[in-house]
């Protein structure tokens, strides 16, 4: 009963079932029921009435909305959650700011715990989106229940939910199509098997460079976070191929994993782009390295801005909205001819 009364399905002074339709609708017993019902009136969600029987007590919203991101101190999540806080706090909302520190665990008690709190809705940028071990289920239940939640990143198509991903496809077949128009034939992708967005974009990179018929597109793969240091492992074993195999050109899945591959090349004695050209993906802050990155536009607070704004049309009783926005290229110097 919380969740249904903290998601909205019923309204404040509505009233609730009886105790003898509730015990039918959850098969428990009636003093099941009475301490339930005692515990939303503790909770200050209720309020009984003798002779008229129990009602909603919730006449004004928290106005508090919860934003989960993966990493809250890294990369480009603390923009998204910049550009969100900006929106919420001029209209009027409070944000609770959650780290799941991509694990699907944390995730999941954070989430939990903010729904006992009583969040109006969720902004969430899911950890593990693109396996079984993801909180999919969570978010489906969630929905269902009729919290108001909006994905970043990843849109898992769920009835009722909203989402605010980028056109990952699009930035994974452009990067083959660049690689393909400066003359390499010999290529390879890095990515993230965990993150949904990661494995589409090298999806798109492996099909499409089939259609431009690559003679070798190494494809080469990690299960963890890319700040464990497995993107350094997985460079070294790219970059030690014999010279006549090995890849002239490199899609990393985003700048995180391009800075890395960027430094085992240094330390190999090889040169971007004379010796590999690279292609990255989100433009993220990472130093000076970013100004020679040829990579692909992440609109980072304005991802932020747009699912607070999904989100509040959705609170105002408006249906969920599936955002997409195309990334930009920007070509800068990691790219050139390979060696003759």
């Amino acid at each position: 009963m919380i969740d249904e009364i903290k998601s909205g399905k019923y309204k404040h002074g509505d009233k609730l079932p009886t105790e003898k339709e509730l015990m039918e609708r959850f098969n428990a017993s009636r003093e099941t029921v009475r301490k339930a019902l005692e515990r939303l009136v503790v909770k200050n969600l209720v309020i009984r009435k003798p002779g008229l029987g129990t009602f909603v007590n919730i006449e004004k919203k928290n106005k508090v909305v919860g934003i989960l991101v993966q990493q809250i101190t890294s990369y480009i999540f603390p923009y998204i959650a910049l550009g969100a806080e900006e929106v919420l706090f001029a209209n009027g909302y409070k944000m609770l700011l959650g780290n799941a520190s991509e694990d699907p665990h944390k995730e999941r008690q954070i989430i939990n715990e903010w729904l006992e709190v009583g969040v109006d809705g969720l902004i969430i940028d899911p950890v593990y989106s693109a396996t079984k071990r993801s909180n999919r289920d969570l978010i489906e239940d969630m929905a269902k229940k009729g919290t108001k939640v909006v994905l970043v990143h990843t849109n898992w198509d769920i009835e009722g939910v909203g989402s605010v991903v980028l056109d990952d496809w699009y930035g994974g077949e452009k990067a083959a199509e660049i690689f393909y128009q400066y003359g390499h034939r010999n290529v390879a992708v890095l990515y993230k098997t965990i993150h949904l967005p990661s494995v589409v974009r090298a999806q798109a990179f492996l099909k499409r460079g089939r259609e431009l018929g690559f003679e070798k597109v190494h494809e080469k793969s990690f299960h963890v976070s890319e700040f464990t240091g497995i993107v350094m492992q997985s460079a070294f074993e790219l970059l030690s191929l014999p010279k006549d195999q090995r890849p002239t050109a490199v899609f990393c899945y985003n700048d995180a994993t391009a800075l890395q591959f960027f430094l085992a090349a240094k330390r190999m004695g090889l040169k971007i782009p004379e010796d590999v050209s690279v292609i990255g993906f989100d433009d993220a802050p990472i130093g000076d390295f970013r100004e020679i990155l040829t990579t692909f536009e992440h609109p980072k607070e304005e991802v932020g801005k747009k699912a607070v704004e999904i989100l509040l049309k959705m609170i105002d009783g408006e249906k969920p909205e599936k955002y997409v926005f195309k990334p930009k290229l920007i070509m800068r110097e990691s790219v050139t001819y390979p060696k003759k």
